[in-house]
């Protein structure tokens, strides 16, 4: 079976400097990969030119054979970056409504239930974005994510200043989220959170894929 995720020696310079060199590793639909590194590291970039947000200087990433970056690929991919993308002054309601008519989605109303329910987030429904706390905002953003239901999710820090209840619920989600077939490709500086989850690890350092391992959750 071919594989649903695959970086074929993606490098990435900006002016003469590399981010990224040659990295390459293939994933299997419904698994979750742990990419770890130090900051610096190349991690955040591959999880751009992953989400299409950012074209690989050489190299190809694909989904299913579709490129990283081209309709087919954006249609599968949601991706979490440090930024929440939420108008501070429109409730959670009002800006994932907003974002599911941009994404031309059939049942707009629907996919925002499906979304809030997925990330346990109904109560935030009529909150304005700009008043949520940290944890909830993630939630929030997160749900803007899995409007269009992606196959492929890539999250870079999601557990990032939150709380442990918080944390504790964004693991049981990202659970529930593998065991539908979904494949997640994180990073996250808090190991313990997300290490007894991956079913697979990947160590970027200066750029280049230093190690990958298949390790299946505990």
């Amino acid at each position: 079976m071919a594989p649903f995720l695959t970086c074929r020696s993606v490098s990435r310079f900006f002016g003469e400097r590399a981010v990224l060199r040659e990295v390459s590793f293939a994933a299997e639909a419904g698994r979750l990969l742990a990419l770890w590194g130090a900051n610096g590291a190349g991690k955040s970039t591959l999880l751009r030119i992953l989400a299409g947000a950012l074209r690989p200087s050489a190299g190809e990433a694909a989904l299913q054979g579709a490129s990283a970056g081209s309709a087919a690929a954006r249609r599968q991919t949601g991706f979490l970056s440090h930024q929440s993308l939420l108008h501070p002054h429109l409730t959670v309601q009002e800006n994932l409504s907003f974002y599911a008519t941009l994404f031309e989605l059939a049942a707009p109303a629907a996919a925002v239930r499906a979304a809030l329910e997925q990330v346990r987030g109904e109560p935030l429904a009529g909150l304005r974005a700009g008043e949520l706390s940290q944890g909830m905002r993630q939630k929030a953003a997160l749900a803007r994510c899995l409007l269009h239901q992606p196959r492929l999710l890539l999250l870079d820090e999601p557990f990032a200043s939150l709380d442990r209840a918080t944390v504790a619920e964004l693991r049981r989600c990202l659970v529930e989220l593998r065991a539908a077939g979904m494949t997640i490709l994180a990073t996250s500086h808090q190991e313990e959170a997300l290490r007894d989850l991956a079913d697979g690890e990947l160590w970027l350092e200066r750029g280049r894929l230093a190690a990958a391992a298949e390790v299946g959750p505990e």
